[in-house]
């Protein structure tokens, strides 16, 4: 057998078990996850073991991206200068669109607003098992 090494991804979600964390760890071993240069998880204020996965890098021009998280209905990521929501530049994915990513951004009202331009390409997502994973260029 190969050895898979372990990355720091393998200890995301360190609450959820083995059998809930499926989809997500099938995502690390199987698909593009080892294509990344960087990764880091995005801890919710309540509880610091759930959260979103993210993973991404930069090639040439091109921005990639992918995020995973235990949720049912959408997922978004986004990124803001000062951090935050508040001026976040957002995309996100919903499940009941599962094939569109929404380019947006977000005001001081917290609503993401769907931006005149449409720039996010969707990779590949994953739905399963109450997991949204998505990976966008």
């Amino acid at each position: 057998h190969n050895a898979v090494a372990a990355t720091p991804a393998d200890s995301f979600f360190s609450t959820t078990s083995e059998a809930d964390k499926q989809p997500f760890t099938t995502w690390l071993l199987t698909d593009n996850a080892s294509s990344y240069d960087h990764t880091t998880f995005l801890s919710t204020t309540a509880d610091p073991t759930k959260g979103m996965a993210t993973f991404w890098k930069i090639t040439d021009d091109t921005f990639h991206v992918a995020f995973a998280t235990m949720a049912t209905g959408w997922a978004a990521f986004g990124i803001a200068e000062a951090g935050g929501m508040f001026g976040a530049d957002v995309v996100s994915f919903t499940t009941a669109n599962p094939t569109v990513l929404v380019d947006g951004y977000i005001l001081d009202d917290r609503q993401v607003r769907v931006d005149t331009s449409q720039d996010w390409t969707l990779i590949s997502s994953v739905v399963e098992d109450g997991w949204i994973i998505a990976e966008a260029t």
